[in-house]
């Protein structure tokens, strides 16, 4: 186990208090807020940690040895390693360390710490924390409802043997919620459907959505310095996608549709799947033969660019060179932290009808409304001559400008100041006051 051993108590003393929140997650390296080849989880939790307006000890994965440190009001202390059977133990041994601290926020997916073993332990984690007095709230980042809309994701084709496993799947996926709802006092998903589909398998989960947040402390840069720093010119069209490389997220669908398009509406295109190999899956066989194929496309391409990993200091030139970000999602599980980036930036964009189901928030139907736009205006099929025909719409008339206008009411709506503020009155209801200005709205 990793001992702590740097904790003083001057600093135990400081943070060991009733209202004192304990974030348990995967977290950036020190200095960043986006780690290149972290997941996205990890970036979302120190947007809502660094935003709260309280004590927060966060307990996370090691990098290289365990340590210790204050990051704006929150000490870190880096005490686990992920995919580790252990690492509860080591979990437990540095939050015994704050015996006053009761009230725990885990951020959870089922393949996020590890292995399905090493995540179904922390089930039991989660009840042994909550039968010693401990509130356990969890961040859900994930429902899948029906694995057979994932089977490309999770290594499975069409055959009855497939779908045998994939029942299997979805039995496990099912226990694995309605456990999750026994052993936590409430359960936070990130938009509304997502919290439909979780009652669905677990109708008497205590649960509540609080949306998305969007960093409005990203900053756009001018498109023609992005565009000089990529080596594009200025008039020509900049087509994205954004994230790892990821089946359910439809990267090759991306690839394949846009493999053929060196022209649009008069103008050069160029095409840029800025990400890299998905840091979850990236040593299982079927998921390397996916990337290949991927890969392959994007080679035989000579206007698809494919970055690997983007660090965070070149995050913002490839969405201000972009003149749309593509969604060709396959089926929707999760609130896209791509998309979020996506506001942050300001920039036009384009989804799957999968994806769509996400836009059937309140928040989203009012912007849309207020930008003079429908989910339909923004929506396609996952075909090739759909994704460009709307690809051609939005750049040809209005809507490009409607969609910055949109991008921007939610880069204010959906900023993480408002979302840590969400999270306190929902841990805290009653130590912050019954003042709810500028708070969104969670159920």
């Amino acid at each position: 186990m990793n001992r702590i051993t740097k904790l003083s108590n001057t600093v135990i003393k400081r943070y060991n208090n009733p209202g004192t929140v304990v974030v348990l997650s995967l977290y950036p390296n020190q200095g960043e807020t986006y780690t290149a080849g972290k997941t996205g989880v990890a970036s979302y939790t120190k947007n809502v940690v660094r935003n709260m307006r309280r004590k927060v000890i966060v307990l996370c994965d090691i990098e290289t040895v365990p340590e210790v440190y204050v990051e704006d009001h929150a000490l870190v202390i880096r005490c686990f390693r992920k995919d580790h059977l252990g690492m509860w133990l080591d979990i437990w041994h540095a939050l015994s360390r704050f015996p006053d601290v009761q009230t725990v926020l885990t951020q959870y997916d089922f393949a996020m710490y590890g292995n399905p073993m090493v995540s179904s332990i922390g089930l039991v984690f989660l009840g042994f924390l909550r039968i010693h007095g401990y509130r356990t709230f969890v961040t859900l980042h994930h429902v899948v409802d029906d694995v057979t809309k994932l089977k490309g994701h999770v290594g499975l084709g069409g055959s009855p043997k497939d779908a045998f496993i994939a029942n299997i799947y979805n039995f496990l996926f099912h226990t694995f919620y309605r456990i999750l709802s026994l052993v936590s006092s409430h359960v936070i998903v990130l938009e509304t459907s997502l919290k439909d589909k979780l009652r669905t398998i677990a109708p008497w989960v205590a649960t509540s959505a609080i949306p998305h947040g969007v960093d409005a402390n990203l900053r756009p840069m001018p498109t023609k310095l992005a565009r000089k720093k990529l080596g594009i010119p200025v008039r020509d069209h900049v087509i994205i996608f954004f994230g790892y490389i990821n089946w359910f997220k439809g990267a090759d669908i991306f690839a394949r549709t846009f493999a053929r398009v060196h022209h649009l509406l008069g103008k050069r295109v160029h095409v840029i799947i800025a990400g890299g190999e998905s840091p979850t899956l990236a040593n299982r066989p079927y998921y390397q033969y996916f990337f290949r194929e991927v890969r392959d496309e994007v080679r035989a391409s000579k206007h698809i660019t494919l970055t690997g990993y983007v660090p965070q200091k070149d995050i913002a030139t490839y969405f201000s060179a972009a003149d749309l970000i593509v969604f060709p999602y396959r089926h929707y599980m999760t609130a896209s932290g791509v998309l979020s980036l996506t506001f942050s930036y300001r920039k036009p964009f384009i989804i799957s009808r999968p994806l769509a189901e996400m836009f059937h928030s309140e928040d989203f139907e009012r912007q849309l409304a207020h930008a003079g736009l429908r989910a339909s205006d923004i929506t396609f099929d996952l075909y090739p001559q759909s994704i460009i025909d709307m690809t051609k719409e939005v750049l040809i008339n209005g809507r490009k400008a409607k969609l910055v206008v949109m991008a921007n009411s939610l880069r204010t709506a959906r900023s993480y100041v408002r979302v840590a503020k969400a999270y306190e009155d929902l841990l805290f209801p009653r130590a912050l006051g019954r003042s709810k200005a500028h708070t969104i709205r969670y159920r």
